[in-house]
């Protein structure tokens, strides 16, 4: 129970790192890439 709930915690915080990683500012253009 604690496993799969610790799992979902870290799939949750990856999706978030990698999407504010890939859009930090919806709607703004990346000009520091």
């Amino acid at each position: 129970m604690n496993l799969a709930l610790i799992m979902g915690v870290i799939v949750v915080f990856l999706t978030a790192c990698l999407t504010s990683a890939y859009e930090s500012k919806p709607g703004v253009p990346k000009k520091n890439q």
